[in-house]
């Protein structure tokens, strides 16, 4: 089976490896796998990840992509594991007098048009066995944006704007190349901090790799039986 595992910086995607290294000899031979650092952002998640599908010798079977990430909500404390499977763009649209409207609140865009529903983009359902793995793991509803929230006026916008639990700077660029590529894919992210938190002594990023990592393997191990 190939993969493409996919991370914005180093050591998120060690984490993959150290996953990896720790399966048996014959899982190891039953995936072939790609490593690949988007960069931090939606421009450069999107460039590298549409070169990376397109520029392959052969199609991959499955996109992953990780990374630590923070919360909104005390259902997702800093160590635990969201399976984000709903993202939007939280900051692509409009500021006005009444507060940010998105495109699709501004009449811009249908909020149904391809590779959107309902104003998000969705992730697919997996195999049976990738299912039953990661169901361990809550099922979570990503906001991406390129500046990370450090004001509680920002917090409370995209909270009101989009029931976030989890909130990255690259998953909503992930889902929407890969919906547009047609290839299936996954987005795990463990949670490092309190979204707003600007006092990074508060942060645990240790626990949040270490939580990651034991996330890659349940789904290496899956996807071999």
């Amino acid at each position: 089976m190939r993969i493409l595992m996919t991370a914005a910086e180093e050591e998120e995607i060690i984490t993959a490896r150290q996953a990896f290294n720790s399966l048996s000899r014959s899982e190891q031979y039953a995936l072939d796998i790609t490593y690949m650092l988007t960069g931090i952002g939606t421009t450069s998640t999107s460039y590298r990840l549409t070169k990376m599908l397109n520029t392959a010798p052969a199609p991959f079977d499955l996109a992953v992509n990780i990374g630590i990430a923070g919360s909104f909500t005390p259902d997702f404390p800093i160590g635990s594991v969201a399976r984000v499977d709903k993202e939007f763009f939280g900051d692509l649209g409009f500021e006005t007098f009444t507060g940010f409207q998105t495109l699709f609140d501004y009449k811009i865009l249908d909020a149904d048009t391809h590779p959107y529903k309902g104003g998000a983009l969705h992730s697919p359902e997996l195999s049976a066995d990738a299912e039953k793995a990661m169901s361990q793991y809550k099922r979570a509803t990503g906001v991406t944006v390129q500046t990370v929230s450090g004001l509680p006026e920002k917090t409370v916008q995209l909270i009101k704007g989009f029931e976030p639990q989890i909130e990255s700077m690259e998953g909503a660029a992930f889902f929407y190349v890969c919906i547009l590529e047609k290839i299936p894919f996954i987005e795990i992210r463990s949670v490092s901090n309190e979204v707003g938190e600007r006092d990074r002594s508060k942060w645990n990023i240790p626990l949040a790799l270490d939580s990651l990592k034991e996330a890659n393997k349940k789904l290496f191990e899956s996807l071999v039986k």
